[in-house]
């Protein structure tokens, strides 16, 4: 339950707030003057904290002297000209925020013991690592002075100026949405506004963005009762991403109509959202719906359909467990029977150490389980040590010299075990150590980027039958799924 169910300001209403609240209408319907009505009239109440994101947001993603200048002359510059939609300098603004984050970020290090005694957790791995997730061809990277971009295939640095619109969209709004959720006051009710984020974005990027939004709901879930998140949308995607969260709601704002009614999204919304949020685009194209059990195989696989290059023709979909990916097969089974000619789709599970034991298909839907335990394990095959600039008798120096440093560390006995195994633990589970894997290394990159990396790179250099990371995943995954053999 949240402290504060209802905003009003004069005859606007917002009733039955949730932690994440989503206001749809038609063009005109005046949502966007319903969140300006609501910000400043509660922008100035001081048992409030409150952000608002415009839906107009133009410039570069690179530090201003004059906006800082303002911002700091002024501690109510910047809400007075994001409430006016004048936000010529948005981006700029928004870089700014990202020096803050920074600050706070090494604050809250500071004064959280388990954070700051943890290698495998910084201010890059974080912060600056959700923001990479919403990322295709670029990376945010830090320079020795401030922030630079930089592309992933040469690792040239790129001018804030050359990125395309939509990569600096999605860089303006994770941070000021990570601004808001680390500057949120424990004393205070905190409210993000935030105006047609969807805005210039792939649904996939729109997708990524609210997976951002849920993500940062349950790591601040210790003062979820005072956190209200309010988006206006037009976008499907968007919406159908959110509502994976039990702590979504949703109103329509029409026309002539002040009042807004939250209701919470519903758990048969949740089942269909995956269908129908990007997959509509399916008419245009020849991707195949890819259900997972779980958001780690889900960020694998979207990471693995962009290092392809568009050769990996699968769009992800999430379950959540095995009861419902069960439930998810055939519904999607029925329903692209009915929708395509030739109707497919993929299903994969994790292992759970059971060996030679494959899954009947059924038809449209082609089901596989994975030939290592899970989708982690695959990190420590010749291939993913391989994008760490690694190999694996490399890694296990690397290892044994972190063993030595770390003696008392909570996971050194898994990873000394790990080392030790002559099959590297391929059935065994080792989620506890798969980001320690990265960390010893020497490698900033989060786990999944790495295997996503690895899978994609199967699909750009072709089926090899020796490959350690086909066996892993198995060869008829690979066959099928990676090549559409």
């Amino acid at each position: 339950m949240l402290k504060i169910d209802l905003l009003q300001s004069g005859s606007h209403v917002l009733r039955n707030l949730n932690n994440i609240n989503i206001i749809m209408g038609r063009n005109g319907a005046g949502k966007s003057r319903f969140l300006r009505v609501l910000e400043e009239d509660y922008a100035k109440r001081p048992e409030f904290h409150v952000r608002y994101v415009s839906p107009e947001r133009a410039g570069t993603f690179r530090r201003d002297g004059n906006i800082l200048t303002n911002m700091s002359n002024n501690p109510d510059w910047l809400r007075s000209m994001r409430s006016r939609n004048q936000a010529s300098d948005f981006k700029a603004a928004s870089a700014t925020l990202l020096r803050e984050i920074e600050v706070l970020y090494l604050r809250r290090l500071a004064s959280t013991p388990e954070i700051r005694n943890d290698p495998s957790r910084d201010f890059i791995t974080d912060r600056l690592s959700k923001i990479n997730r919403l990322l295709t061809n670029i990376v945010l990277d830090v320079s020795v002075t401030d922030f630079e971009f930089k592309s992933l295939s040469s690792g040239d640095v790129i001018p804030p100026d050359q990125i395309s619109s939509g990569e600096s969209e999605a860089v303006s709004l994770a941070t000021e949405i990570l601004y808001f959720f680390d500057s949120i006051d424990p004393m205070k009710f905190n409210v993000l506004f935030l105006d047609e984020p969807d805005v210039h974005l792939h649904p996939d990027l729109q997708a990524r963005l609210a997976a951002l939004i849920v993500s940062l709901i349950e790591e601040y879930s210790a003062l979820a009762e005072s956190i209200a998140v309010c988006v206006s949308t037009h976008s499907a995607p968007f919406v159908c991403a959110l509502a994976g969260s039990p702590k979504v709601s949703l109103g329509t704002k029409n026309f002539s109509v002040d009042a807004v009614e939250l209701k919470p999204v519903t758990d048969q919304l949740r089942k269909i959202a995956p269908f129908f949020g990007h997959p509509l685009s399916l008419s245009l194209c020849d991707d195949a719906a890819l259900i997972l059990e779980g958001e780690d195989d889900e960020r694998v696989w979207q990471q693995a359909a962009r290092s392809s290059k568009g050769l990996l023709k699968v769009f992800p979909v999430l379950a959540g467990t095995v009861n419902q990916q069960s439930a998810l097969e055939s519904f999607c089974g029925g329903l692209l029977g009915a929708l395509y000619d030739e109707p497919l789709a993929f299903s994969i599970r994790d292992g759970d150490g059971v060996q030679g034991q494959a899954l009947p298909h059924t038809p449209p839907v082609r089901r596989f389980r994975l030939a290592c335990y899970a989708i982690e394990n695959a990190l420590v095959t010749d291939e993913c040590l391989a994008v760490l600039g690694k190999n694996w008798a490399e890694f296990v120096a690397d290892a044994r010299e972190w063993l030595e440093e770390n003696a008392e560390h909570e996971y050194a006995t898994s990873l000394r075990t790990l080392i030790g195994a002559e099959d590297r633990l391929r059935h065994d589970k080792i989620k506890d150590i798969r980001q320690l894997i990265c960390a010893v290394t020497g490698s900033n990159k989060p786990w999944e980027l790495v295997v996503g990396q690895a899978i994609g790179k199967i699909a750009v250099d072709g089926f090899s039958e020796g490959a350690m990371l086909v066996d892993y995943l198995g060869a008829e995954l690979v066959k099928e799924v990676v090549f559409r053999q």
